[in-house]
C-alpha cells in the first residue's frame, strides 16, 4: 500500500486525521485538518498511536498502522461478536479476549482476532454468568463483562494456560521451522544502507545460511518466499498456516535515521497484559546469542504487536541483528563470516528453544 508520512496530503491523510480523532490522539479543529495535511501535528499523533498498539513508533502510516487505525474504530459492544468465517477483527475483539483472559476464562493469544479459543471461553463465560450460552456477544454479555471487570485485576490467564501447556521440548529434529526473509526486491527492498546494500538480499543472505544449518539438524524448513520475491504479511501468514509449520522466524535489518544507532534487537508477540510465553523464550535466546556470539551491541528483546506477529497462529519472532544504516554494521553485513555467525548464532537458540531450555530472567 502507499505510505502517508510527514509532507502527504489530500484526501487519505483527512481519513487518517479522523480516525486519529475518533482515537482520541489527535485535537478536533486543528489546522491540519481542515487541509488535510500530515503536518507536525499528525505525525505526534501518529507516533503515540502507533506506541499505544506496541507497533513502531516511525510516524509513517502503512501496512501495520493502517489496519490498526481501521480496527480502533471498533469498540466493545458496538456490534454483535460471534465466530464466523472470515474471522471477525478490531478493538473490540481485542478488549472482549483481554477481560476474559483477565476473568479466567481462556480466550486465546490477544490478537483481535474473534477464534474458536474465544467462542468457548465466551461460552464459558455466559454459563457462568447465567445467561444464554450461544456464544453471540451481545448487548447482555457485553454488560455481564462490563460489570465483572470493575472488581478484576487486569491479568491475563493465557500467558500461564500457554505456559501450562508446556513449552516445546525434545530437541530440534523434525519441528516444521519457516524462514522469513523480510521485504523481496523487486519492488520491495527494505532499508538500504550508506553504500546502497539492501536489506532483503541481507535477509535472503541470513535465511539461506540458517536454513541449512537447521537442515543439518534434521529439522524440517520452509520459505516464506523465493528470492527476489515479495509478499505481503496475509500471504506470508496464510503460507505459514498451510504448511502447518511450529515456527516461524522472520529476518530482517534495523534502520534510522541517525547513522551511529546499532546493535541488535529481536521482537515477539505481546499485547496489554498478554505476551507469548513461545515468542518470549525464542526472542530472548536469539538476543543473548546475537549479543554473545556475534559481539553486538545489546537493543533487547521487546514485545510488539505487530501485523505479522499478530497475524499468526503459531509462534513469531522477528530478529534484527544489525543497523543496515550504520556505516560500520553495514561493512559487517557485507562479510560472509559475519552472516555464518549471525545465521550460527539463531540456529543454536531455536535449538535451546526446541530442547526446553527457559531464556534467562523466565520465571
Amino acid at each position: 500500500m502507499r505510505l502517508f508520512r510527514k509532507g502527504s496530503s489530500g484526501r487519505e491523510v483527512r481519513d487518517i486525521q479522523a480516525r486519529l480523532v475518533s482515537a482520541g490522539f489527535l485535537a478536533v479543529g486543528g489546522e491540519e485538518l481542515a487541509d488535510g495535511y500530515f503536518g507536525d501535528e499528525t505525525d505526534r499523533a501518529v507516533r503515540g498511536f502507533q506506541q499505544s498498539k506496541g507497533l513502531h513508533a516511525d510516524g509513517i502510516v502503512g501496512p501495520d498502522t493502517w489496519p490498526a487505525l481501521v480496527d480502533a474504530s471498533r469498540t466493545l459492544g458496538s456490534r454483535f461478536l460471534y465466530l464466523r468465517e472470515p474471522q471477525l477483527r478490531g478493538d473490540d475483539v481485542t478488549d472482549l479476549k483481554r477481560r476474559l483472559n483477565s476473568l479466567g476464562f481462556y480466550s486465546g493469544k490477544e490478537d483481535g482476532v474473534l477464534d474458536h479459543d474465544t467462542a468457548l471461553a465466551v461460552e464459558q463465560f455466559q454459563r457462568n454468568s447465567g445467561l444464554i450460552a450461544d456464544g453471540i456477544v451481545g448487548t447482555r454479555t457485553v454488560d455481564a463483562l462490563l460489570r465483572l471487570s470493575r472488581v478484576t485485576k487486569p491479568t491475563s490467564v493465557a500467558s500461564v494456560r500457554e505456559s501450562e501447556r508446556g513449552l516445546p521440548t525434545g530437541g530440534i529434529a523434525g519441528r516444521r521451522v519457516m524462514l522469513d526473509p523480510g521485504h523481496g526486491y523487486p519492488p520491495d527492498p527494505g532499508a538500504v544502507g550508506p553504500t546502497g546494500l539492501r536489506e532483503s538480499e541481507v535477509a535472503e543472505s541470513i535465511v539461506e545460511r540458517l536454513g541449512a544449518l537447521l537442515v543439518d539438524s534434521s529439522a524440517t524448513v520452509f520459505y516464506s518466499r523465493r528470492h527476489a520475491e515479495s509478499l505481503d504479511v496475509d500471504e506470508r501468514a496464510a503460507f505459514a498456516h498451510k504448511q502447518s509449520v511450529e515456527l516461524m522466524v522472520s529476518i530482517h535489518l534495523n534502520s534510522s535515521v541517525a547513522p551511529v544507532a546499532r546493535g541488535a534487537s529481536c521482537y515477539y508477540f505481546s499485547s496489554g497484559h498478554y505476551r507469548s510465553p513461545y515468542g518470549y523464550r525464542l526472542a530472548n535466546h536469539v538476543q543473548d546469542a546475537l549479543v554473545d556470539g556475534c559481539g553486538l551491541l545489546d537493543c533487547r528483546a521487546h514485545g510488539r504487536a505487530y501485523r505479522l506477529l499478530r497475524e499468526t497462529r503459531m509462534p513469531v519472532v522477528i530478529v534484527e541483528p544489525a543497523f543496515i544504516t550504520n556505516p560500520g554494521e553495514e561493512a559487517l553485513l557485507k562479510e560472509a563470516d559475519f552472516l555464518d555467525r549471525v545465521a550460527g548464532a539463531i540456529a543454536g537458540a531455536t535449538d535451546k528453544y526446541f530442547s526446553g531450555v527457559k531464556a534467562c530472567g523466565e520465571e
